[in-house]
C-alpha cells in the first residue's frame, strides 16, 4: 500500500488503504443490489431456474404447512438431473426457512461471494504487482458490466470463481514462502472450488502446474510432501462426490454431449471464442493481460499467470461447444485477465509517476480511474434496469391454471418448461427446440422425429407451445399437430393442443 500513496506524495496511514478497499468492495456489492427483486430472467434463465427449482424442492420437503399438491409438484419439478453438488441451492433453501421463499435472496449470496472474491484478488494482485495495480485490477473485476450481470446469477459459478481466486492467492503465497499453512489453505480452497463446480479444475490445476514447472521444478515437486498433500486435498471432495454419483447413477448422462473436437478446425469457433472473451472483460483488458504476462518477473510472477492461461485455453478446447454458447463459462476468465494485466498496470504507474512529479496530475489519474469504474458501473446498472420481468408470473400462472396442475403435458416452451414449473406449478416434459436438434446432429446422432413424437406424447394430455419462432421452424411437427389434434386454447401468447382427442 505504501507504494500507492507514495505515488501521490501522501502520508501513509493504515486506515487509508483499508478504508479505500472497503469502500470499493461495498460499492461493488451495492451495484449488484440494483433491481434486486426482479425475476431471474435477465441472465441465462434456464440455468438460474434450474437452481431455483432444486432449492424449492429442498424447501418444500420439510415445509409442513404447504398444501400436499404443491409439495408434490415442488418435489417432482425439482427432481432434476444432478450436475454438481447443490451447494448454492442448499444455502438458499435453508435461508428460505427463515425468510420465506424469495428468489432474490440467491442474488444476495452470489453477489456477496463474488465481492469477497474481490478481496482475495486484491491481495493476490498486490503480491504480484503492488497496491496501485491491485486497486485497478479489483475495480475492473468488480465493475466491468458483464461481471455485474453474471456475478449475481443463481448458479454455482460466482462462488466457484471466488474460491478459485482464494486458491490462487494461497498458491502464490506458498510458491514464495514454502510454508505449510499456505499449502494447506490452497488444498482447502481448491478442493472446495472443484466441489462447488468441477470445471474449476482447469484453472486451478493449470496454475498449480505453472508454479511447479516454472518455479519449483518437476523433480522437487515429486519429492515434496507439501505438493502431494495439496494434490490430495484438491481432488478428495470432488473425487468422493463423483465416485458416489457414478456408482449411484446420479451423474449418469452428465458426460454426454460435452466434447466436440469437430469445432476445432472451424474458424468461426475461434472468432466466437474471442468475441466472448471481449464480452466478458473488454478487448483491451484481456489483450493487455497477454502483454502483462511478458512484463511479469520470469520466475516469480510469470509461472502462475501462464498456468492460468494454459488452463483456460485447455478448458475452451475440451468444452468447445459450450464455450461459444454459454458465455458464463468465461466467468473465470475475468480474474485471469485482470491478474495478468496487473504487471502492465504496474509499469504504466511507475512511468507515469517518473514523468509526472506534480501531485495534481497524480490526483487526476486517480480521478480518471474512479471515473472509468463509475462509467462501467453505469453501463452495468443500465443493463440491469433495461427490462422488467414481473409480468411473467401472472402469464405462467394462467397457463398452469388452464392446463390443470395434475395434467400430463409436453411443451415446446421457454427454458425447457422451468418457467411453467416454477410459476405455473406444472410438471411438463420438454419437446426439443431446434437448438437441441442441432447439437445432437453435431454430435453425430440420428433422430427420427416422427418416432420421437409418438414416444414422447404417449399418455400425455396436452402439447403446449409458447416458443412460436421455434414452432414455425419445426414445420413437420407443426403441420402434424394442426392436422391431427384440436386446439383448446389459441392466443397470441400460447397454444394448447389436446392430445387426448386423436
Amino acid at each position: 500500500m505504501k507504494r500507492f500513496f507514495a505515488y501521490l506524495a501522501l502520508p501513509v496511514r493504515p486506515w487509508m488503504w483499508i478504508t479505500a478497499l472497503v469502500l470499493v468492495l461495498a460499492a461493488g456489492f451495492s451495484v449488484r443490489m440494483v433491481d434486486l427483486t426482479d425475476l431471474p430472467l435477465d441472465f441465462h434463465p434456464t440455468r438460474q431456474l434450474f437452481s431455483a427449482l432444486k432449492a424449492r424442492a429442498m424447501y418444500y420437503e420439510t415445509l409442513p404447512e404447504a398444501p400436499a399438491w404443491k409439495r408434490d409438484i415442488a418435489m417432482s419439478t425439482g427432481d432434476l438431473p444432478t450436475i454438481e453438488p447443490p451447494v448454492m441451492e442448499f444455502i438458499v433453501a435453508q435461508t428460505w426457512r427463515l425468510t420465506g421463499e424469495y428468489l432474490w435472496i440467491a442474488r444476495i449470496y452470489s453477489s456477496l461471494f463474488w465481492v469477497l472474491g474481490g478481496l482475495a484478488l486484491f491481495l493476490l494482485a498486490r503480491d504480484l504487482a503492488g497496491t496501485g495495480a491491485a486497486f485497478i485490477s479489483t475495480l475492473i473485476y468488480l465493475f466491468v458490466p458483464y461481471s455485474i450481470i453474471a456475478s449475481r446469477a443463481f448458479q454455482p459459478d460466482p462462488l466457484m470463481v471466488a474460491l478459485i481466486i482464494y486458491s490462487l492467492w494461497c498458491l502464490f503465497r506458498w510458491q514464495n514462502t514454502g510454508k505449510w499453512k499456505w499449502a494447506l489453505w490452497f488444498g482447502i480452497f481448491s478442493g472446495l472450488a472443484l466441489f462447488v463446480k468441477n470445471l474449476s479444475v482447469f484453472i486451478v490445476v493449470g496454475a498449480l502446474a505453472g508454479v511447479i514447472l516454472g518455479n519449483l521444478g518437476l523433480k522437487r515437486a515429486i519429492r515434496s510432501l507439501q505438493v502431494w498433500v495439496m494434490a490430495v486435498l484438491l481432488v478428495l471432495p470432488v473425487g468422493v462426490y463423483t465416485l458416489w454419483g457414478v456408482l449411484s447413477g446420479a451423474l449418469e448422462g452428465q458426460f454426454s454431449l460435452r466434447f466436440f473436437p469437430a469445432l476445432w478446425d472451424d474458424p468461426s469457433f475461434y472468432f466466437s471464442w474471442q468475441s466472448l472473451m471481449s464480452y466478458a472483460t473488454g478487448f483491451g483488458v484481456w489483450f493487455g493481460g497477454l502483454v502483462g504476462i511478458f512484463l511479469a518477473e520470469r520466475r516469480r510472477e510469470r509461472p502462475i499467470l501462464l498456468g492460468m492461461w494454459a488452463g483456460y485455453i485447455l478448458f475452451g478446447f475440451v468444452f468447445s461447444y459450450h464455450f461459444t454458447t454459454h458465455d458464463y463459462y468465461h466467468l473465470p476468465f475475468i480474474p485471469i485477465a485482470v491478474l495478468s494485466l496487473a504487471p502492465l498496470v504496474r509499469l504504466v504507474l511507475e512511468k507515469f509517476v517518473e514523468r509526472n512529479p506534480g501531485i495534481l496530475l497524480r490526483l487526476g489519474l486517480v480521478g480518471l480511474v474512479i471515473a472509468g469504474a463509475a462509467v462501467q458501473a453505469y453501463y452495468g446498472i443500465a443493463r440491469l434496469t433495461r427490462d422488467s420481468y414481473g409480468h411473467e408470473v401472472a402469464y405462467w400462472q394462467e397457463i398452469g391454471d388452464v392446463l390443470g396442475h395434475d395434467a400430463n403435458v409436453i411443451a415446446l416452451t421457454h427454458d425447457y418448461g422451468y418457467r411453467l414449473a416454477y410459476w405455473g406449478w406444472q410438471n411438463s416434459k420438454a419437446w426439443f427446440t431446434t437448438g437441441d436438434f442441432k447439437v445432437r446432429y453435431l454430435a453425430g446422432q440420428e433422430i427420427d422425429i416422427a418416432e420421437m413424437f409418438e414416444k414422447d406424447t404417449q399418455n400425455k394430455d396436452f402439447f403446449l407451445v409458447t416458443l412460436f419462432g421455434d414452432f414455425e421452424a419445426q414445420e413437420e411437427i407443426r403441420a402434424y399437430l394442426y392436422e391431427n389434434y384440436p386446439i383448446i386454447s389459441d392466443s397470441d401468447e400460447y397454444i394448447i393442443f389436446d392430445l387426448r382427442e386423436h
